[in-house]
């Protein structure tokens, strides 16, 4: 993935953001800067910037809590956590080895999503809080930090959801695979099955991205091409070829 740069350690464990990370903060606060000021709200450029970069940064600590959840349950089942690193398609958590059994896979696996949707959880709260005329997120919201829970219940839920999709190398993936494992007693059987999936997911992604760019949502389609191509990539090079 690159170089990176360390942060530090939380919990003992090392952190770094990949250099690739850069791409996707600026383009997400790129995003967001077109997207305050195609709306109702009148904010100054100098409000638009600011609250689209203290959304982008929070949206990130957001992706750490899920790596970190995952880390800390792989911590208390006995293995040890290398680091994590952020990068251009979100986070990873690198284990010393595989989990050896199907209930590891799957308790290391779920805690992440699970993570992503209680903060959407707190965040749509804190919103519900402040203007209680907004649920379910529908009616307009003005405030900066009305804008920024806004954001960030709807990003942790979508991070949350999409992750649970059933496909290597998602967490649903690996949720699957601890599924099929225990079933079936084979761990080789279950990562073919999981991989399977994920390249079915990563070739849906691409499709889907395409005919969304062809239909005028440039952006939003270069960018599902690129995370399909990215999960069909490591799907295949997940996909075990011999017992």
């Amino acid at each position: 993935m690159g170089k990176s740069l360390r942060l530090g350690r939380i919990f003992g464990i090392p952190v770094e953001i990949n250099i690739t990370w850069v791409i996707v903060f600026l383009l997400l606060t790129y995003l967001l800067v077109n997207r305050f000021d195609a709306s109702y709200l009148r904010w100054p450029v100098a409000q638009q910037w600011a609250v689209a970069v203290i959304t982008v940064v929070l949206f990130f600590l957001s992706v750490l809590a899920h790596e970190l959840s995952h880390s800390l349950v792989a911590l208390s089942r006995g293995i040890r956590v290398e680091g994590i690193t952020l990068f251009i398609f979100g986070g990873v958590s690198h284990l010393a080895r595989e989990p050896e059994r199907p209930s590891e896979e799957f308790l290391i696996s779920v805690v992440g999503p699970m993570t992503s949707i209680a903060l959407a959880v707190v965040a749509g709260g804190v919103l519900w809080g402040l203007n209680p005329g907004s649920w379910p997120w529908t009616a307009r919201v003005s405030s900066p930090v009305e804008i920024v829970a806004l954001l960030l219940a709807w990003g942790n839920l979508s991070v949350g959801i999409f992750n649970m999709v059933p496909g290597f190398p998602l967490d649903g993936g690996r949720v699957l695979r601890a599924i099929v494992w225990a079933g079936s007693g084979s761990l080789f059987r279950a990562t073919q099955v999981a991989a399977r999936c994920g390249q079915g997911v990563g070739l849906l992604m691409i499709v889907g991205g395409i005919v969304y760019a062809l239909r005028g949502n440039l952006v939003d389609g270069i960018w599902a091409v690129v995370i399909g191509a990215f999960l069909l990539s490591v799907a295949t090079h997940s996909y075990p070829r011999e017992a």
